[in-house]
């Protein structure tokens, strides 16, 4: 795989997921290779099924001897817009968990899904958000800028004004906007305001796939440098091959940033 560390004027980062093993061995393998490397917890600890080993030391020294940065992906199975308040004090509690497990790590961003709760209506749903968020922010203080909450399957201006009210930061997917037919430059736009940006590429109705519009990347390179992005921008991918495939596309596309 080439090496595309300091290329541009953001961070390229890759999950910790491209290789079919454990989060240490794929920050192992990365750590050379990319600026950032997106800790990816699918599941809250108390619900994993298979737990992983996490040896935060470990990864610091990684991180020294790479120049490396860490985003983190909170668990996605977090209902804090759930009816039900223990489940809603849950989901709080395993994330000031673990983005105080990660503080040695000083991650960039800490991304979060604000699932929808399909069985409650719509305003119910916004008034239990609304409760969580206000506690989480309280809880946190000045670490809630770290949190970025990601745009997923519903429009997210339903929850953009919980976001701002509440002092949250954005992490904008890219492939979640095409994937869900979701207006790209209304996306676009909320650029200067994001903590964190997923990229990966639709196939045939599947998401998190390599990237393959090399027009798509091109233009994307342009918004990024118009506003001076000097965030992370994650290839969000869960395979070697979609990453290499990924990475070589970007190294024609984004040419015209190299080293600016």
């Amino acid at each position: 795989m080439m090496v595309i560390t300091k290329r541009y004027p953001w961070r390229l980062g890759a999950t910790s997921c491209v290789l079919p093993a454990d989060i240490m061995t794929n920050v192992r393998q990365l750590a050379p290779l990319v600026d950032d490397v997106q800790l990816l917890f699918f599941e809250s600890a108390a619900k994993s099924r298979m737990p992983q080993p996490l040896h935060v030391q470990v990864l610091r020294g990684f991180a020294e001897e790479h120049s490396l940065t860490y985003t983190a992906h909170l668990p996605t199975d977090l209902a804090l817009g759930a009816a039900n308040r223990a489940q809603r004090q849950e989901g709080i509690g395993e994330i000031l968990r673990l983005m105080a497990q990660l503080a040695p790590l000083a991650p960039l961003s800490f991304d979060l899904h604000l699932v929808r709760e399909p069985d409650l209506p719509e305003a119910a749903w916004l008034d239990n958000l609304a409760a969580s968020l206000r506690e989480l922010a309280e809880a946190l203080g000045d670490e809630k800028r770290l949190v970025g909450v990601e745009n997923i399957e519903y429009p997210f201006g339903l929850v953009a004004h919980l976001v701002a009210e509440h002092g949250f930061g954005i992490c904008l997917d890219l492939g979640h906007l095409v994937h869900y037919d979701h207006d790209l430059g209304e996306g676009l736009a909320m650029l200067p305001r994001a903590r964190h940006l997923h990229y990966h590429g639709v196939r045939d109705g599947k998401d998190h796939q390599g990237l393959h519009d090399a027009e798509q990347a091109g233009m994307l390179g342009q918004r990024l440098a118009q506003v001076g992005y000097d965030g992370v921008v994650t290839l969000e991918m869960y395979s070697l091959e979609k990453l290499k495939a990924s990475l070589a596309l970007l190294d024609i596309a984004w040419q015209p940033f190299v080293g600016k």
